[in-house]
């Protein structure tokens, strides 16, 4: 049992290790494409509440982070 693991351990790791691209077939693009749509139909409503939950936050960082860049302007212009 050992050596046949002491064997084809080293073999499939010498294999499955190449530098070669791989290519998807055109099945294989239509599959993943299939499970990227479903799983996008199921995940949208989440991402929705996630992006409205976080969207006043982000704003109003954004509005202060504006609103002291033209503060720090206007100070310089006084100065």
């Amino acid at each position: 049992m050992r050596f046949c693991m002491a064997v084809v351990l080293p073999a499939v790791f010498l294999f499955s290790c190449t530098s070669r691209a791989v290519q998807p077939t055109r099945q294989s693009r239509h599959t993943i494409d299939t499970l990227f749509q479903q799983k996008i139909i199921v995940l949208k409503p989440e991402m929705d509440s996630i992006c409205t939950g976080i969207f006043k936050d982000v704003y109003t960082a954004a509005i202060d982070s504006i609103m002291n860049a033209r503060k720090m302007e206007m100070n310089i212009l006084i100065e």
